[in-house]
């Protein structure tokens, strides 16, 4: 067991569990550095290592991080997958430290199947994780956020209704949680309704460098909105499966209590932009 009582019991309640000073300063600067190394030598980079650039802006695209001009690293940015690449990633994400919650939480053998790392914050509209990559079994996926610094009301911190998880999943007419754009309004107007219905209210996480989120695959959340355009919010998420769920697959282990996804690197000549999901009117 390597969750107290009162952690378990904060889980099932919020569909969130918040790691307070999880990992050292030293650890942090680690990663801070991995991507400085990146930005500084992008433009001898392989096509393993694929960002998504002007994030939340009409210029948005994925490309080469070797393709990137250095001013997008002034503006947000989605930087894909490092894991593939950097070990250092890895023993963050997937590591002996944190393995063991994500194994406890899955009830099964966490494999990480996409990470990103951000330098300011998201901005993004309140959704589900189901929205985009739905596990094949049921509440068989989790993400993690690790602070890679200070998160402020001014920097635009993660947003999140605690319990949202208990609500009864939407179902496109595809039969599944994965999002149809054109189907956004009816979305809205459910999930409004069942949010009002639980009582649920937003919290904003004013996290602390090193803090840990891991969130229950059906939290709503988002990105609240940058006040100050020129502060950073570096933060790096993850989302895992469950290698129970992939049984072909043989995840290259981190440590003995998980692993990740082997695969190659996100295509460039594709990028899955949603309209506008959901107007903030819970804030």
């Amino acid at each position: 067991m390597t969750l107290t009582p009162e952690q378990q019991q904060a889980w099932h309640e919020n569909g969130y569990l918040l790691l307070k000073n999880f990992y050292s300063s030293d650890a942090i600067n680690g990663i801070n550095l991995v991507i400085d190394g990146l930005w500084k030598d992008r433009t001898k980079l392989d096509a393993e290592y694929v960002i998504d650039i002007f994030v939340e802006s009409d210029d948005e695209r994925r490309v080469y991080m070797a393709d990137a001009p250095l001013s997008a690293r002034k503006q947000p940015y989605k930087l894909n997958d490092l894991y593939l690449t950097q070990q250092k990633i890895r023993e963050l994400v997937v590591g002996q430290r944190l393995a063991p919650i994500l194994r406890e939480l899955l009830d099964g053998f966490p494999m990480v199947c996409n990470s990103l790392n951000f330098e300011f914050g998201s901005q993004q509209d309140y959704h589900f994780d189901t929205f985009y990559m739905p596990s094949p079994t049921p509440n068989k996926m989790i993400a993690s956020w690790v602070a890679l610094e200070d998160a402020t009301i001014e920097n635009g911190p993660l947003s999140y209704f605690p319990g949202s998880h208990k609500i009864k999943p939407y179902l496109f007419s595809n039969g599944s949680t994965h999002a149809i754009p054109a189907e956004m309004p009816e979305f809205n107007k459910y999930i409004s309704a069942e949010i009002e219905n639980h009582g649920l209210k937003a919290e904003t996480l004013l996290a602390d460098k090193g803090d840990v989120l891991i969130w229950h695959a059906q939290l709503f959340h988002g990105g609240s909105a940058i006040i100050d355009k020129s502060m950073t919010r570096k933060s790096l998420v993850t989302h895992y499966f469950t290698n129970e769920d992939f049984p072909d697959l043989e995840p290259p282990k981190v440590c003995a209590d998980g692993g990740y996804m082997n695969r190659k690197a996100q295509p460039v000549d594709y990028l899955y932009k949603p309209k506008s999901w959901f107007q903030r009117t819970f804030s």
